[in-house]
Order: structure tokens, then C-alpha cells, then sequence
């Protein structure tokens, strides 16, 4: 949007799940950047207007002139499905293509700049808003980032003051409450707002990965415009953990080798992802050791070391000048090497208190809290997805909101995985907290997970949302966040008296209303 108007045109970023047909088609010039969301499907927030469009009949697009942006990540089946799928009903409903389909996997910078220049190329400067179009559009996504003092490309040197164990002594698991430093930063988060930390990878990995090379520390290399130390390109700058399909793709071009050749096969997906399950770059280099003659041949395989973004768990009513994140620590062995988390493992054990990482903040303006105070809000969030709902519960309780407040908590045992306890009880006992229901899954003889709580008070949660309630959900997506999905579906069909299809419709009109939000990973 912002070049656009560089170059004269009246163009203004819009969320998709705000428009209808007849809006979309008004613009006369739209480009679609299109997320997707587990196996191909389009995000929380777009899902009615994908069932809309799926609908759609005749030519209500005909005059239209678009271009599609997908992105996605090719280690799945369906990559970039909901972008493609837009792409096919644009057409096929009247519109005329700016640009072909463009789909990103990963790193999103290459393919981005590229669509941009030849969509506003497509354009040509003498192209304007057609008449009776509206100017400004109900959106929600405005350019905030080109305000903001710092950024993913220019982050602040924010100081660590703490990175405390959450978890008791006998835990499984290791749970860190961080709290960071944004004195003279200048920014002002919300809560459902992210944090973006600008992770670099541990360095005796990087020494390891040049000894299974064979490459010079300082050997120079060149990433995009810059020269720089082979070292310095492998810690801050590329992805050198967990092994990506492209890399194996590349490698395999320089290998050509007949253990590879049958993992890439189309046909072969689950041997494929058992192979790339566990492994790092390292993996390959010291299976096929004699395979990269060069530092370039090594920097060419690796994607970028992208930003690690964690779900901000404070309210700056309640903490000025700093943020709080819940960090779940990854580490694992496998291949007979012990593995961890790129940030995780900094915060745990690389950055000391006193000492600075970079960060900035992400927003995240599907992720809100209601904007009337009074409205009730319901909130699931077992282990780390906890973070958002204490950042929700101190903005509520600072505000003096009036609307009553659910949580619902998990982990695997009360005694050692009940992040902030004393905090959550706190909320109960001054009636910040109306209702807090906890499922500890390895405390009694069967598993219990949230959403059985939740289908245990079925008839209370349905007159919660008959009433208006917002529901939110946080942390796992690939099973809880799903699970907890079918079960509102679940409790809305019964105590709705509705089909299965109207509750699936109706929760998702919840979620183009805004009224169902998601921060799942």
C-alpha cells in the first residue's frame, strides 16, 4: 500500500474477512496476500469469505483486475491451497488477472518484492480509484508498521531482567516466565500483540556445522548485497537447524544421490517426513560428507534465520516499560545429537539478565479483546498459551473492566505445570477471574484435556456465548486447537439445537465477527 501511493494510487491495506464481493469488486485493482493455516486453509479470519466465494455464481467480479500472493510452506501437502483456491474463484468469478499467482514458502522477501513490481507495473501510473469506490474501506489492518520506531530489519537492543523456571522441581517440562526491558524503546504494545525476537543460533552449533565441513570460520561469503564471515552468516543470519524439504531439494542437486532420489518422489510424502523428522543441516553435510566443495554451496542450501514470535503475557497498565513472554524450552536428542529451540535455548541459557537481545513488536489486530468492557470473555489456553489471557487479565483488571472472565488451564500435573498459579488465584479472589477450570492431564487415572472441561459445562459456556461472549483460544494448533474447535462445534450443535452444518456455520460467522479468535502455532 505504501508504494502504491508512492506512485500516486489511492491504496489502502484491507482485511478480507471485512469485504464482501460487491466491496472487493468496487476497488477495481485488489492484491490478495493470502497466509494459510495447517493443511492449505485459510486463516481464522477469512473462512466465511472462503465459504462465501466457494458459493459465489455468475460474473460478480467481472471489471476486477487482481493478483494473488500465496504463502505457505512446502513441508506440507496442500502448500499455498487457500491462495491457489483464491486465485481459481477470482477468475472464474469475472476477474482479470494482474499478475499469475505467486507462491512463497518461507522466506517470503524474494517473492514479495517481486509481485509487488509487477502488479504496480500492471497497473501503470494513470490508474486510479474507480469512481463510487470506497476510499477508505472498513479495515482493520492499517500500515502501523511503517510507524514504528523499530522493526524486524532495525530491532531494538532490548535488556533481559529475568528468565525464571515456571515449573517445580520434578516437572518434565521447562517453562520461563521472561521479562524484558523496553525503557527508551518507544514502543506501546496491545495485548494479543507478539513479540518479535531477532534469535541468532547457539554458537557451538555453528562450530560444530563448520567441522563437519570443513570451511573456514572466516571465510567470506555473500548474502544478498553483503560479504561476510562465514561464521557470522551461519549464527545470525541462516536457518542451520531444523532440515527443510528445499534444502534436501538443493543438496540433492549436488549430490545426485540414490538414497535421496526415492524421498522426493511425489509419491513418497511419509518417507520423506520421517527422514527430515530429527535432523539438521548437519545431519546431511556428515551423511554425505564430501558433497559441498564450497562455503557458497553451503550458504546456498540454507533459508534465512527467520524471527521467533512469542504471544506477549503483560499489560503495560500493569508492567510500563516492559514486556513479559511465557517461553516453553525445546530440547530434544535425536540422531544421536541433543537438539533445541533457536530462541528458547538463547533466553535459557545463552542471554544472562542485564544483557540485550533484539526485538520488536508484532501485531496482531485479529487477536483483541472486545472494545465494550462489559462483554464476557472466555479464554482457553493450556501450557504456554496461557501468555495472551495473563496479558488479557491484567489489561481487564487495570482498565476496571465489568465484564466477567473464564479461563480455561491445562498441563500435564497441578503440583509442577501450573504456570502462574498464585497469579490466576489472585484473579479469582479479587473477581478479575469469574470461573477458572483446570485439566491436568497425567494427575488422575485418565487423561483430561480442556476441552473435556469445557463439554462438562456445556449448558454454562452456551449461555456465556448466547449472551455474547467472546471466545479465545491460544497455543497448540496441530491437535488442541482443533480438538477445542470440534468441541465448540460440539457444544454449539447440542445446545443450540442445531445440524453440525449450521453450528460449523454459525461458529464460523463467530470468527469473521471477531467473536472466535485464535494465536495457535
Amino acid at each position: 500500500a505504501k508504494a502504491a501511493r508512492e506512485r500516486g494510487h489511492v491504496a489502502k491495506p484491507v482485511d478480507l474477512g471485512t469485504v464482501d464481493l460487491a466491496a472487493i469488486a468496487a476497488f477495481g485493482h485488489v492484491a490478495v496476500i493470502a497466509s494459510t493455516y495447517g493443511e492449505g486453509d485459510p486463516p481464522d479470519g477469512a473462512k466465511a469469505f472462503a465459504a462465501v466465494l466457494e458459493q459465489a455464481e455468475g460474473q460478480p467480479l467481472a471489471g476486477l483486475h487482481f493478483a494473488v500472493l500465496a504463502l505457505g510452506d512446502r513441508s506440507y501437502t496442500h502448500f499455498c491451497r487457500f491462495g491457489a483456491q483464491l486465485d481459481a474463484r477470482f477468475a472464474a468469478l469475472g476477474g482479470s488477472r494482474l499478475a499469475d499467482l505467486v507462491e512463497a514458502d518461507g522466506d517470503t522477501d524474494g517473492p514479495f518484492a517481486g509481485f509487488r513490481e509487477r502488479v504496480l507495473a500492471a497497473i501503470g501510473d494513470a490508474a486510479a480509484t474507480p469512481a463510487g469506490a470506497p476510499a477508505a474501506a472498513p479495515a482493520t489492518t492499517e500500515d502501523a508498521d511503517e510507524d514504528e520506531p523499530w522493526s524486524r530489519d532495525k530491532p531494538f537492543p532490548a535488556r533481559l531482567l529475568e528468565a525464571t523456571i515456571l515449573n517445580g522441581p520434578q516437572s518434565d517440562k521447562e517453562t520461563r516466565h521472561v521479562a524484558i526491558s523496553l525503557a527508551g524503546s518507544g514502543l506501546a504494545y496491545e495485548p494479543g500483540d507478539a513479540l518479535g525476537v531477532v534469535a541468532s543460533n547457539d554458537p557451538a552449533q555453528v562450530t560444530a556445522l563448520l567441522s563437519a565441513t570443513g570451511f573456514a570460520a572466516d571465510a567470506l561469503v555473500t548474502l544478498g548485497d553483503r560479504v561476510l564471515r562465514l561464521d557470522q552468516a551461519l549464527t545470525r543470519h541462516l536457518a542451520i537447524g531444523k532440515l527443510a524439504q528445499a534444502t534436501l531439494i538443493k543438496f540433492q542437486k549436488l549430490a545426485d544421490s540414490a538414497r535421496l532420489a526415492p524421498l522426493l518422489d511425489p509419491d513418497n510424502g511419509a518417507e520423506l517426513e520421517r527422514y527430515l523428522w530429527g535432523r539438521e543441516a548437519i545431519d546431511l553435510i556428515a551423511e554425505f560428507p564430501r558433497v559441498l566443495a564450497t562455503p557458497a554451496e553451503l550458504v546456498g542450501l540454507l533459508p534465512k534465520l527467520a524471527p521467533r514470535l512469542y504471544s506477549i503475557a503483560s499489560s503495560l497498565r500493569a508492567h510500563p516499560d516492559e514486556v513479559h513472554l511465557t517461553v516453553g524450552i525445546v530440547r530434544y536428542t535425536a540422531h544421536g545429537r541433543a537438539r533445541g529451540g533457536v530462541a528458547s535455548t538463547m533466553f535459557a541459557d545463552r542471554v544472562a539478565p542485564g544483557e540485550t537481545l533484539p526485538v520488536y513488536l508484532h501485531r496482531n489486530a485479529r487477536f483483541r479483546l472486545p472494545e465494550d468492557p462489559d462483554r464476557p470473555v472466555i479464554m482457553v489456553g493450556p501450557g504456554t498459551g496461557i501468555a495472551p489471557f495473563r496479558a488479557f487479565l491484567e489489561e481487564r483488571r487495570a482498565r476496571g473492566a465489568k465484564g466477567r472472565n473464564w479461563l480455561f488451564f491445562g498441563d500435564r500435573r497441578a503440583a509442577q505445570d501450573f504456570l502462574y498459579r498464585r497469579e490466576l488465584e489472585s484473579f479469582v479472589a479479587d473477581g478479575s477471574l469469574s470461573r477458572l477450570d483446570t485439566a491436568f492431564s497425567r494427575d488422575g487415572d485418565g487423561k483430561v484435556y480442556v476441552q473435556d472441561r469445557m463439554r462438562q459445562q456445556a449448558a454454562e459456556l452456551w449461555r456465556w456465548l448466547d449472551e455474547g461472549a467472546h471466545f479465545y483460544v491460544c497455543g497448540d494448533g496441530a491437535r488442541m486447537a482443533k480438538d477445542v474447535d470440534a468441541c465448540l462445534q460440539e457444544i454449539v450443535a447440542a445446545q443450540g439445537r442445531m445440524s453440525r452444518a449450521e453450528a460449523k456455520l454459525a461458529v464460523e460467522q463467530m470468527a469473521a465477527e471477531r467473536r472466535y479468535c485464535r494465536d495457535v502455532y
